[in-house]
């Protein structure tokens, strides 16, 4: 049965003009991303899922797979409708497969894959649209850990698919913005107000990515500083913006510097 979807409560949120941590949570977990509901945060590593109240980082829930067969590498997730949604790939192994992996916030319990195969790269992230989905699928530069022969960032693509998981078009990155991540790709993103705020790999910073007035290259309007060294990220429904610090292995949450 196909169901409507509906945008998080972070959808009715704007993005700051920039950020600064007011809560760190050792989360050792974490090491690929972060999701968020209401009262919970979800810390994303490889092949493990933790579900920690926001107010104490108290872990209440895990998920975790052993068999990198199965699950091999989460990068980031969100929530929708009280079901969290993570991009899985078989990172770094090549040729380069994907699958949605999908559980019930209020258990962890794995309730549906939604398998994409070979295809369009490594899925980073994933975000509702209206009565859609935007995935983003990485490639990295030739010689860099999980690049396939002869392709580089370049052939990094954000993918919008219907509520049938049906591709519907894609997009490329910007090249400046490709050799500011170079040797890598997008790592997690936001899409608000029809807008995509994206993470790299290293950077602190929030790209922003407008839709081309024709064409399929995406136009770079802005970049926001963000207290995170990218990765997978979440907005919460108060506008506040998490993220990671693998170096000190910890979940960060930033309020937004007034303007």
């Amino acid at each position: 049965m196909a169901v409507l979807l509906l945008c998080s409560g972070a959808d009715a949120q704007n993005v700051g003009a920039g950020y600064r941590t007011v809560r760190t949570f050792k989360c050792a977990e974490a090491s690929q991303g972060v999701a968020v509901d209401d009262e919970y945060f979800y810390g994303i590593g490889n092949q493990v899922i933790v579900k920690c109240e926001k107010a104490s980082g108290r872990e209440v829930a895990r998920w975790e797979e052993d068999n990198p067969e199965l699950i091999r590498h989460f990068d980031g997730g969100t929530v929708v409708d009280g079901l969290l949604y993570c991009s899985h790939s078989n990172f770094p192994e090549v040729p380069m497969a994907s699958s949605i992996e999908v559980f019930d916030t209020a258990t962890l319990e794995h309730v549906r894959t939604i398998s994409l195969g070979i295809g369009s790269g490594s899925c980073t992230w994933i975000v509702p649209g209206d009565n859609c989905w935007y995935l983003g699928f990485a490639h990295y530069g030739n010689g860099s850990n999980g690049a396939e022969p002869l392709k580089d960032n370049s052939w990094t693509q954000f993918v919008q698919y219907d509520r049938y998981w049906h591709r519907v078009q894609g997009w490329i990155l910007p090249k400046a913005l490709l050799e500011q991540l170079s040797p890598n790709s997008v790592s997690g993103c936001l899409f608000l107000d029809g807008r995509f705020y994206c993470t790299g790999h290293d950077a602190t910073k929030l790209f922003v990515l407008d839709f081309p007035p024709y064409g399929m290259r995406l136009v770079h309007s802005d970049s926001i500083d963000i207290p995170f060294h990218g990765q997978g990220i979440a907005l919460d429904s108060e506008g506040n913006l998490w993220g990671i610090d693998r170096r000190s292995a910890s979940v960060l949450c930033a309020a937004p510097v007034a303007e």
